[in-house]
């Protein structure tokens, strides 16, 4: 190691520790290196998170002692999952062992939200989880028990508890929330990112898809045999407007449906909390994200075309096992097929990924007790 060179890498990491915004080739290319900063030199994952985490700081409103307690956290967070180890800097480093030395800025998105991953979830498990709602019980309510689509049945089943509906109790009418099967597979995925996590999505489809079956969430004939629900007690709901009256209320509320971006955020935050909490803590802990996360603008992730062909054939099959199973419907079967070939779908690009981790970083309001968190 060239003892000028690593005086500069030292001194770029304390100018990246005040605030700094240049780059590692441009601050080796300069004669005013500043003061250096004793110890290890974190990996270039570190350095390039923190770089452009002061990028966005510049625009925000954030102090001084909380933008330096940030940059502390940035540079001795590891990198979770798997990957590469820390990498050294180019010019830095001049051994022929270990990972080849990098310029920071060509290290790729996917290497930064592995850092980001630990921060955020360090950040969650240190919030812990919201309390849910509660009111007393209504027994002289229609009694009720939801299958089917998992980020529509999960919210709902906030909203109904928190006013005196709880789920279940004797007889209950079991609600199937059906929905076109791209859909609902990309929402059974959603809801598992924020739960105890998954597979990516393109990695995930591809396993049900090789064993030619549905996830259990996403196949409404198995779901409601599960319950071994008797006939006059069932309903399959693929009529959204009509499923207030199902459930015995006037209206309910509007569910988000997370965005491909959110969802890949919390698909590697689960994995991390996973280790930092028992295993039963997680899905409540994963909850409060799911309701604190900000918007992205992304649409939810979608089927690609190269998998529609098995998802329409399930849904085919899928109504066939509903029809001779002679449940009643509320709406039209025929909407449990694909939507149409124009629907828009998102898709995770890390990048867009990561700014969404740099933001709420840099940004604490998701992380405030007194918030209104959107149910």
């Amino acid at each position: 190691m060239s003892a000028d060179r690593a005086a500069a890498a030292r001194a770029w990491v304390a100018h990246l520790r005040e605030g700094g915004t240049t780059p590692w080739l441009a601050w080796t290319a300069g004669e005013d290196r500043g003061q250096a900063t004793p110890g290890p030199l974190p990996g270039a994952q570190q350095l390039e998170l923190l770089r452009r985490v002061n990028l966005r700081v510049l625009a925000s409103t954030a102090a001084p002692a909380q933008r330096r307690t940030l940059a502390d956290r940035v540079l001795a967070a590891p990198a979770a999952g798997r990957g590469k180890a820390d990498l050294p800097l180019v010019g830095v480093s001049a051994s022929d062992f270990g990972p080849r030395p990098v310029d920071p800025a060509t290290v790729g998105a996917h290497e930064l939200l592995r850092v980001a991953s630990v921060l955020l979830a360090d950040d969650l498990v240190a919030l812990g989880p919201d309390p849910v709602p509660t009111a007393w019980p209504r027994p002289w309510r229609r009694r009720y028990r939801l299958v089917g689509d998992p980020v529509l049945a999960t919210g709902l089943r906030e909203h109904l508890r928190a006013h005196g509906r709880p789920e279940g109790g004797r007889r209950p009418v079991l609600v199937a929330l059906a929905a076109p099967l791209d859909e609902l597979l990309a929402r059974t995925w959603t809801q598992r990112c924020f739960e105890t996590g998954t597979r990516p999505w393109p990695e995930w489809l591809r396993f049900w898809r090789e064993r030619d079956q549905l996830p259990a969430r996403a196949d409404l004939a198995a779901s409601v045999r599960r319950w071994h629900a008797r006939r006059p007690f069932v309903r399959i709901v693929t009529d959204p407007d009509r499923l207030p009256r199902q459930l015995g209320v006037r209206h309910l509320p509007q569910v988000r449906v997370p965005g491909a971006d959110q969802a890949e955020l919390a698909r590697r935050v689960a994995a991390v909390v996973g280790i930092r909490v028992p295993a039963a803590e997680r899905p409540a802990l994963m909850r409060t994200l799911q309701r604190r996360i900000p918007g992205s603008g992304a649409a939810p992730v979608g089927v690609p075309d190269a998998e529609q062909a098995w998802v329409a054939a399930s849904a085919a099959r899928t109504t066939r096992e509903l029809t001779r199973a002679g449940y009643p419907v509320v709406g039209d079967l025929a909407d449990l097929a694909p939507a149409r070939a124009g629907a828009t779908r998102g898709v995770a690009d890390d990048e867009r990924v990561l700014d969404l981790a740099i933001r709420m970083l840099v940004d604490p309001s998701w992380r405030h007790t007194d918030r209104q968190v959107e149910r």
